[in-house]
């Protein structure tokens, strides 16, 4: 059974973002090893972390999940530093993400996944198309990514954040 991520359709794996986490008591059964809800939270740390790299503000946006599937390879365990790589194809009616979350020591594959989001209209709770600027601003961080490893400079500089912090 080929895995999700080399059979995901348009996918760029050197468009990915990496981000970490080690595996907390909490997370753990009693046996020391994470609980299959632990992972979730997990993957949607890698999601944020791609977003705000890309430099999507979610806050702007009503996000629903639509579907979330995950494969589980290998137990993660208590205290395991995890490296979590997330792709993501640029959005158009739907964002969709694919993830694998590897143990950091040995590169062991633990688990991946793939999920679908919309944006919903908050005044109508419908779906509706990806903003432009959503769209704009994954083409842009891909391009950029894609210049990086081919080495034929960047594209134009990405929108500054409007975020008052």
């Amino acid at each position: 059974m080929p895995r999700w991520i080399e059979s995901a359709p348009n996918i760029m794996r050197w468009g990915h973002v990496e981000t970490t986490a080690r595996v907390r008591w909490g997370e753990c059964d009693s046996q020391g090893h994470a609980y299959y809800g632990s992972y979730i939270p997990w993957f949607d740390l890698g999601r944020e972390t791609y977003a705000l790299e890309v430099g999507v503000e979610f806050w702007k946006y009503k996000i629903a999940t639509t579907e979330f599937q995950v494969r589980y390879h290998a137990p993660a365990r208590y205290l395991d530093d995890l490296v979590i790589k997330t792709w993501a194809i640029t959005p158009i009616v739907q964002l969709k993400c694919y993830y694998e979350i590897y143990r950091k020591q040995g590169g062991q594959l633990i688990a991946e996944a793939h999920s679908c989001h919309v944006v919903v209209d908050p005044a109508g709770g419908l779906r509706m198309r990806a903003p432009r600027e959503l769209h704009d601003r994954f083409e842009k961080f891909l391009a950029d990514k894609k210049a990086a490893i081919t080495g034929t400079g960047t594209s134009a500089p990405r929108p500054e954040s409007s975020r008052q912090v």
